[in-house]
């Protein structure tokens, strides 16, 4: 006959298991641990904020992405990140003519006005015409490669969901957040794609949760995004951002992702077009 454990005595044994015998101490005051961004209490109530509570119309989905800025950048170290980037660029040739570049770009409904059917750019009119803006407040020079890299991404990121045909809602951000993560991962040294990606990281895992939690309707969606993200960032040569997309505009979407070598998707599982309340 099996021998049963009191609980207590199963728990105790499980904490000595897990914890390899070493009881954590310390005698400060406040939290304090060897992790910058868990010494943060910005980052630790906006981690548990975004992970964990309900979206609505006080706060929707993208609500909290500013604070997430705001409390990494608190607890980055700029300079190093600088240093990264021209370590990087001295063994990239294309990356440093990148960075050299710096270019940005208006897209106006002119831009886009006489694409045909089916083409990028008739993608981006649909959303201009819809009354959507692109995120081109911040035209200005940037004053780092970080400033730079940043703002180019903001600036192609609803290009993304046309040009890879992955949808702007919960599946399809998460799947780009996977694609970034893969696609910067391979580019990049660990060091450099752990800035780079950090966002995508912050939210792809948190996101996951939040819909884990309180919208399982939607899980069967958000695990096919995990999967065809990885694929997405497997098959880019770079990342999304370091293409000049505005000279595609003429291209059908097909040929355009035939060209980069993107996969053609078709086989969505779960509700692709769900989005938070």
């Amino acid at each position: 006959m099996a021998t049963q454990l009191a609980p207590d005595t199963a728990r105790d044994e499980d904490v000595e298991y897990m914890s390899g015998g070493r009881r954590f101490e310390t005698e400060c005051s406040v939290l304090r641990s060897t992790s910058k961004y868990l010494n943060s209490p910005l980052i630790r109530d906006l981690y548990c904020n975004e992970g964990l509570r309900l979206s609505g119309p006080d706060v929707i989905t993208t609500s909290l992405i500013p604070q997430f800025y705001d409390s990494f950048d608190a607890v980055m170290d700029r300079k190093e990140v600088e240093h990264l980037f021209e370590q990087d660029a001295a063994r990239l040739p294309d990356l440093s003519a990148w960075l050299d570049e710096r270019y940005v770009r208006n897209v106006t409904i002119d831009d886009v006005s006489g694409c045909a059917a089916g083409t990028f750019g008739a993608g981006v009119k649909e959303l201009l015409d819809s009354g959507f803006k692109l995120q081109f407040a911040h035209l200005g020079p940037a004053e780092s490669h970080w400033d730079y890299m940043r703002k180019r991404r903001a600036q192609v990121h609803d290009f993304e969901h046309i040009v890879t045909g992955l949808k702007p809602s919960m599946a399809g951000e998460i799947a780009l957040f996977i694609a970034h993560m893969t696609s910067t991962y391979r580019f990049f040294t660990p060091e450099l794609a752990k800035e780079a990606s950090l966002v995508s990281s912050f939210l792809s895992t948190t996101w996951v949760l939040r819909t884990a939690l309180h919208y399982p309707q939607a899980m069967e969606a958000m695990c096919d995004a995990l999967e065809k993200g990885a694929q997405l960032g497997r098959a880019m040569q770079r990342p999304f951002c370091m293409e000049r997309w505005e000279d595609y505009f003429d291209w059908q979407l097909p040929d355009l992702r035939a060209h980069f070598g993107y996969p053609e998707f078709t086989d969505f599982r779960g509700d692709w077009d769900w989005v938070e309340p």
